[in-house]
């Protein structure tokens, strides 16, 4: 068996090295960033871990014996789940590796925000302090944090933001009522999580309904006093949209994870009302080593006739 990594930003790859040779199957590693490398470097393997390669159309059918595809990552956005059914190729995510670090992220970042940390901070390496000078604080407790999905990592932020005296709007069109009011949250349209919500958090999958769903037609729904956190995917928001509306005063601030992979990343790199962390939302050791370890767990059971237990999509 031939497997192949098409690309990785790991600091080493012993899990995977380890678990094929104990296989005594072949591994092949590669940083392929455009598709002609890809096809190149796919066509003959048995089973594939992709990290940000985008395993497209072209690439899976030059895919001559390929039965197994697995995503280092939860979104599988980057691959083209139709095509590698059509060739009788599964598909799999590693659904559960990040769960408690993204949402603590976000949850972190809801906290910067609320007690404005980045202004107090600079504040502080100015003498004399000056309190009046910082911006206007408001308690948490009582204010509305909006989910936009409710899945693992949504979920898990609602039950942490609940014991700080936050109330929890969600919308999900995938998420039944009872589920929301289980985890203590309440289940709402996108346009009353929008109007309600001091705080959305998104955590919903990129696709053709997400992509930039946060738009134009959607800050000018939110209060003026309302922020948006994103680590989930760049492209659930229009960047541009998000920028006139911070300087037009329709929501008050931004902090993001991610960015939009299509716009130009700069304007949002040094606008005073965002907040940028450097896509590590997901980083901690333990969650890398999950992630490392279960892709590769996956694609061998993948090979060896097993159901990988991240299967997004089988053959037809």
């Amino acid at each position: 068996m031939k497997i192949v990594i098409t690309d990785h930003r790991f600091p080493n790859l012993d899990q995977e090295t380890r678990a094929i040779n104990e296989m005594g199957w072949n591994l092949v590693v590669g940083q392929a960033t455009t598709e002609d490398q890809l096809v190149a470097l796919c066509k003959d393997a048995d089973g594939v871990l992709a990290g940000r390669a985008r395993i497209n159309k072209k690439v899976i059918a030059e895919m001559q014996r390929s039965r197994i595809i697995v995503r280092y990552g939860i979104g599988v956005e980057t691959i083209d789940i139709a095509a590698a059914s059509a060739r009788g190729i599964m598909v799999a995510n590693v659904p559960d590796y990040c769960i408690d670090e993204v949402s603590d992220h976000a949850l972190a970042l809801l906290l910067l925000m609320s007690r404005q940390i980045i202004a107090a901070i600079a504040l502080a390496g100015k003498q004399p302090w000056s309190i009046a000078k910082m911006p206007p604080l408001h308690r948490l407790r009582g204010q509305i944090c909006g989910l936009f999905g409710f899945g693992r990592i949504g979920s898990l932020l609602a039950r942490k933001v609940l014991p700080l005296g936050m109330r929890v709007v969600v919308h999900d069109p995938y998420l039944q009522k009872n589920r929301a009011a289980d985890c203590g949250a309440e289940l709402c349209s996108f346009d009353e999580l929008l109007m309600l919500s001091d705080y959305v958090s998104l955590h919903a999958p990129l696709n053709s309904e997400t992509h930039h769903r946060f738009g134009e037609a959607a800050f000018a729904k939110m209060k003026p006093t309302a922020a948006i956190i994103n680590a989930a995917r760049g492209e659930l928001i229009d960047q541009d949209a998000l920028l006139a509306a911070l300087d037009s005063g329709k929501i008050s601030g931004a902090a993001l994870d991610v960015l939009d992979a299509t716009a130009a990343a700069a304007s949002a790199l040094n606008h005073p009302k965002i907040i940028l962390t450097p896509h590590s939302a997901w980083l901690s050791e333990e969650a890398r080593t999950t992630l490392q370890a279960s892709a590769v767990a996956q694609v061998i059971a993948g090979l060896r006739g097993e159901k990988p237990y991240g299967l997004i999509s089988s053959a037809r």
